[in-house]
């Protein structure tokens, strides 16, 4: 029988800079401290036949110099690591420096620069803030909702991020696969020798993107009315594109510029030996990114206090005008497409001449209040899923919920009358049926957005 002992041990600095921590103990997580204390805790499960054996003893720390230096040392044998696991709460700022070979490693909730050094561990970061630094040799790395900068170099194992955003983003690997979505950074480098690589962007100005690999696939997922320009090498002369942009060729390059008169484009390069060029538009409107500038123009108002400062107001605003236009070309509903073009030039009137100090209190007022009905509008105009949904679960069955239906469809038997490609085509048509109502009851049950429910819907149809 398995004995179990406790470890807890806190740590108190005045001036704590950096914490050194290697592991060679248990699987680890690490978490926010609730205040300056760093503190690691967990219940190690150890063979009772280690009569006298000490936790503390596997724990070596010394503090110099801002320096917390921690040493996590190999447990006893018989040691069951699958039910031990350390926590380590650390202060906010503090810079996070962790080297592990085999036990996993999650962070979560962060706000410190990291540093993190693994050879065979896979390395979890979910909802941190802050620049992240990662080397791993075989072990995944997957990143979710993180705000900083990224530099990751792995050998083999795979790196999957989604809703990154920064600065500037640098991967580079041998082997492994690389998947990027959602990442919103101006200076992107991405290299492989033989992993695919998969980047989607939101809408950035005035990016420096490069893709580099000797023989994967390259897809790159650009948002819709995006504005660049794209230069890509390939010596087997392959490129896909499936965006609206004209491509030529000369000798083994392929050109694409994608441009709107206000936009800085990002330029785009991509180069590759062997592998295929993919490129694709998302079809989606970022209404993060949409909202963000509605921000800012309502920020460059309120701040605006000389004749050059207004100027920069007419700029933004014009920017700011040209691409909720774009976006409202996408509304398919006629009415709503109507309220926001005109929600649109009513904020363009209000913005473009004001006095500084009588009318820009309530040109701000005004402004924030057309914002709010162009942002709705988008929101609701876009693609009113839920009421697709809505409309969905009362036509099938009577159905109060559309799960009841979706379980009648998938446990029924499918009737196949017709061979042959008649026979594809049905089965094809109820493959994408079941999955276009699986994603609308995912969309009841919450575990996705309307936004997310879009894209997947989209999906199901170019397929």
């Amino acid at each position: 029988m398995k004995k179990i002992t406790t470890l807890e041990k806190k740590w108190t600095f005045d001036a704590l800079s950096e914490i050194k921590l290697t592991n060679e103990m248990a699987p680890l997580v690490v978490n926010p401290s609730e205040n300056e204390e760093v503190r690691l805790e967990g219940e190690i499960v150890f063979d009772p036949k280690q009569q006298d054996f000490d936790i503390a003893d596997c724990v070596d720390d010394h503090h110099s110099g801002g320096i917390l230096r921690l040493d996590l040392q190999e447990l006893p044998s018989g040691s069951d690591f699958k039910a031990t696991q350390l926590r380590l709460y650390v202060p906010a700022s503090v810079f996070i420096s962790i080297e592990t070979e085999n036990f996993p490693l999650s962070l979560s909730g962060l706000s410190n620069n990291l540093k993190l050094e693994v050879e065979n561990s896979p390395v979890s970061i979910k909802n941190c803030i802050g620049d992240i630094h990662v080397e791993s040799e075989n072990g995944p790395v997957k990143m979710h909702q993180i705000e900083g900068n990224i530099y990751a170099r792995m050998e083999n194992g795979p790196i999957s991020a989604e809703a990154i955003s920064g600065e500037g983003l640098h991967v580079e690997s041998e082997n492994g696969p690389i998947k990027l979505r959602l990442a919103s950074y101006k200076k992107v480098v991405v290299e492989t020798e033989n992993g695919p690589i998969h980047y989607e962007t939101q809408p950035v100005e005035g990016g420096d993107f490069s893709f580099k690999t000797e023989n994967g696939i390259v897809h790159l997922v650009l948002p819709l009315s995006f504005s660049f320009k794209l230069s890509a090498e390939s010596e087997s002369g392959r490129l896909k594109s499936k965006l609206d942009a004209e491509v030529t060729k000369e000798d083994n390059t392929f050109r694409i510029e994608n441009l709107f008169d206000d936009d800085d484009p990002t330029m785009i390069k991509i180069e590759t030996e062997n592998g295929l060029i993919k490129l694709s538009s998302d079809g989606h409107i970022n209404l993060d990114y949409i909202k963000v500038k509605l921000d800012q123009l309502k920020e460059t108002i309120s701040q605006a206090a000389t004749g050059e400062e207004k100027e920069k107001v007419k700029e933004l605003l014009n920017k700011v005008a040209e691409y909720l236009e774009r976006a409202a070309k996408s509304i398919n509903e006629e009415k709503i497409r109507d309220k926001v073009n005109e929600a649109i030039d009513k904020m363009k009137a209000a913005a473009a001449d004001f006095d500084f100090e009588e009318t820009k209190a309530t040109v701000t007022a005004k402004v924030d209040d057309l914002s709010n009905e162009i942002y709705n509008g988008l929101k609701d105009g876009l693609r009113n899923v839920k009421a697709e949904f809505d409309g969905l679960k009362y036509e099938h069955l009577n159905a109060d919920s559309l799960k009841e239906y979706i379980n009648k469809v998938v446990n029924s038997p499918l009737i196949k009358p017709y061979l042959g490609a008649e026979k594809k085509r049905q089965e094809s048509e109820e493959i994408a049926e079941r999955s276009r109502l699986k994603i609308l009851d995912m969309l009841e049950a919450g575990k996705i957005t309307s936004e997310e429910a879009e894209r997947l819907l989209n999906a199901i149809r170019k397929e």
